[in-house]
């Protein structure tokens, strides 16, 4: 297990959770369909994503891998490239919980003891192309959206929350190789930029749940410490 649920950072109704599944040999096609229905008939309002592998994939790192079957937001894709199929879950899977399963069907949860060479290296290469392919565009598109519009004129939410609170957990990885939940990306962004300190805690505060109100100010915003995190990125900072 990855990702909020073991950072202590899950939230209900928002956050789902996620697996690495480790198989004893490759999953076929004629088995797809049972573990698309596994996913599918997860409690309401919470998806259980993941990713299959077999131990000679993990062995061998993301980089080695084409393609595995993947279930991304709850919809299962057969042969993924991209996804979750990166050295940061690898890097997560040495921070995570693993459960292995009896023969009689009994598991239990612990703190994985698991490591993999070039995990570190390969996160952070991982986060600084992140913020350079993905990031830098989406700002740059939400910028041209925002244009024309008031200052005070409200917006989504979640979106504020994604580019708020999603870059600094790539920079504290790039900086530090952390894997950070969002809630202490916010807590080392605002440490690192304490100008964006009140926007960075409406962002988490909304996160939990509190009903925040987002402005096209806020938005704008967002961006600024989005374009600080591609700066600190493209410096290679460490």
């Amino acid at each position: 297990m990855t990702g909020s649920a073991t950072l202590d950072d899950w939230r209900p109704g928002i956050s789902d959770i996620d697996l690495v599944l480790i198989t004893t040999r490759p999953v076929t096609a004629a088995e797809l369909p049972t573990i698309a229905e596994l996913h599918a008939a997860a409690e309401a309002g919470t998806l259980i994503d993941g990713l299959y592998l077999t131990e000679a994939q993990l062995a061998a790192g993301p980089d080695a891998i084409k393609a595995v079957p993947q279930v991304i937001g709850g919809e299962l894709v057969a042969n993924e490239n991209g996804g979750e199929l990166t050295w940061v879950t690898w890097r997560e899977m040495e921070n995570g919980i693993g459960s292995t399963v009896s023969d009689e069907g009994a598991s239990s949860w612990l703190p994985s003891t698991r490591r993999f060479a070039g995990a570190l290296e390969g996160a952070r290469a991982f986060s600084r192309k992140n913020l350079l392919d993905y990031w830098a565009p989406l700002g740059s598109e939400t910028i041209e959206q925002l244009a024309g519009r008031p200052a005070t004129a409200t917006v989504n939410a979640v979106a504020v929350r994604w580019i708020a609170l999603g870059p600094a957990r790539l920079v504290a990885t790039i900086e530090r190789g952390l894997i950070l939940s969002k809630t202490e990306a916010a807590r080392f962004a605002s440490r690192k930029w304490p100008e964006f300190e009140e926007l960075l805690f409406r962002a988490v505060a909304s996160r939990a749940g509190e009903n925040v109100e987002f402005t096209v100010d806020d938005a704008r915003r967002a961006i600024a410490l989005l374009q600080r995190c591609i700066e600190a990125a493209d410096r290679g900072d460490r």
